[in-house]
């Protein structure tokens, strides 16, 4: 497949924020950290509607206790829908603090809490460590509903990149316990299949240097980091859930990524299964929208609709008015 005129396709206002980002050094885990840290958002500081709590959720089954970041409009009382939510970082990298002011900004135009998991990062915690803290949480949120003040009834899973990886990973995890699915899973362009070698929209964007793009060499160095052990031996779909063949009784799904994105067939084809294995999937494609997208800062006509999506989606799992619907 032919590499891809990112100048040409990408949206115009875009390119100001793609330039300013430096290119990856993809020597090592380390290099791959350090240039991300140098373009990374600074943190924000709340939102004044929005009150921002820290807790520390406890261990399940002898795992250790998971940090987590709370998010709930400053007005709100009573129970309230509830968003589960993942940072990206290729597994390896990311924070809280990076999606600080998109979940202030859910948790102010939808009314909701949203809980947002410090989960630990490959190479120093491969798999399965990450998922189990999202297991943790999700289960203690599951025991104790109100102690979180949330409605049981509407939750959702959901993350961006890795953390989106980890949201399908941890349905499949569910499935296999008997544990209560979510509502929905919200996937963000998400990181779902270690069998990268041969993805023609990977390839396609393998331009070293070329601006802040994902490359090949970061991908294959972030799942080697992240599998760990599993490196060179059978590697199950809740490590990968791309390897799934059966995504029967799972979740329904929202799916978002832009069409220049190292992770868009991967993404169609995860879609196609859920579809095929009977599970309802919406499916959103942004022409000239990259990686990023949703957590990056690039305000364009597209990324706009992207989050309007994104939010009507979660309107209908919260069960809230949809503005322009009757």
């Amino acid at each position: 497949m032919p590499t891809i005129d990112v100048d040409s396709r990408v949206e115009p206002g875009t390119i100001p924020l793609l330039e300013r980002l430096a290119h990856w050094d993809t020597t090592s885990i380390e290099t791959i950290r350090s240039t991300y840290a140098a373009v990374r958002p600074a943190p924000v500081k709340a939102d004044p509607r929005v009150r921002r709590t820290e807790a520390s959720i406890a261990g399940v089954g002898g795992r250790p206790d998971v940090h987590v970041r709370r998010y709930r409009p400053i007005d709100a009382s009573g129970p309230l829908p509830c968003l589960v939510y993942f940072h990206g970082g290729a597994y390896i990298m990311g924070s809280l603090e990076e999606n600080d002011d998109r979940l202030d900004q859910m948790a102010i135009e939808l009314g909701c809490e949203v809980v947002s998991v410090d989960w630990r990062l490959a190479p120093e915690h491969p798999y399965p460590e990450g998922l189990d803290d999202g297991e943790t949480v999700w289960r203690r949120i599951l025991e104790d509903p109100a102690a979180f003040d949330v409605d049981p009834a509407r939750l959702v899973l959901g993350g961006s990149s890795a953390g989106a990886g980890l949201t399908a990973a941890l349905c499949l995890r569910l499935r296999e316990l008997g544990l209560p699915q979510p509502k929905l899973q919200f996937l963000i362009y998400p990181m779902l299949d270690d069998r990268h070698e041969e993805v023609p929209s990977l390839a396609a964007i393998e331009d070293p240097g070329h601006w802040g793009l994902w490359q090949l060499r970061a991908e294959r160095l972030s799942w080697e980091a992240y599998l760990g052990r599993l490196r060179g031996g059978e590697v199950p779909p809740t490590a990968a859930p791309g390897r799934a063949e059966d995504l029967s009784g799972l979740a329904p799904a929202f799916l978002a990524i832009g069409d220049i994105d190292a992770y868009l067939d991967t993404n169609l084809a995860y879609a196609t299964k859920l579809s095929a294995s009977g599970v309802p999937v919406e499916l959103h494609v942004y022409p000239g929208v990259i990686h990023g997208g949703f957590v990056a800062r690039p305000v364009t006509s597209r990324t706009k609709q992207f989050l309007r999506d994104a939010q009507q989606a979660l309107r209908f799992a919260f069960e809230l008015p949809v503005p322009g619907l009757t």
